[in-house]
């Protein structure tokens, strides 16, 4: 399926129906501006805008699958929709994976950073603090002291361990995504 074929099938088939591109793209809850992109052949539909297309021009998935109009009604076109739709469906569920791996990973390098950069603070600095309120508001607690050099070392090192996991992942599936 090319582009411009596609784009050429979308606009005969919206023109036919006598549907403006602002009109269509609101019922796919895209921009004109997509639908027009589309018509040019500049892109593709996005694969979860599929089915909805397919539905405002009246034709079936297969059809604009293979940018021609199917005359005679058969079963097959059924089968192939069906079989569209479960590709979709997959299709759908494994950029969803792809996004929470992504998700996880990027938050374990942010979490690992934030370690590593939190230990080398403690590292430098070799103190800590913290103030505590009490309930009636008059009252608060002032506590601080000195740390060894083990806290640190050990923050270090758990957080470079995070660090390294989350980039090695975020960059292993952004390259096997290609």
């Amino acid at each position: 399926m090319e582009a411009n074929e596609l784009g050429l099938f979308i606009a005969t088939l919206r023109k036919e129906k006598q549907i403006t591109q602002a009109e269509l793209a609101k019922r796919l809850n895209v921009t004109d501006k997509a639908v027009s992109r589309w018509e040019r052949g500049l892109g593709f539909p996005d694969i979860n805008t599929l089915e909805p297309l397919a539905d405002s021009l009246g034709i079936s998935l297969s059809e604009l699958m293979k940018c021609a109009r199917n005359y005679e009604a058969n079963k097959s076109s059924d089968d192939s929709d069906i079989g569209i739709l479960a590709s979709i469906d997959i299709a759908k569920s494994q950029r969803n994976k792809m996004i929470k791996k992504i998700l996880l990973s990027f938050s374990c390098t942010i979490i690992g950073l934030c370690v590593v950069l939190y230990a080398v603070y403690l590292f430098i600095n070799g103190t800590w603090s913290m103030i505590f309120h009490g309930n009636d508001g008059a009252t608060t607690a002032f506590i601080s002291g000195k740390i060894g050099v083990l806290p640190p070392i050990i923050m270090m090192g758990v957080g470079s361990v995070v660090l390294f996991i989350g980039v090695y992942t975020l960059i292993h599936l952004l390259n096997n995504d290609k």
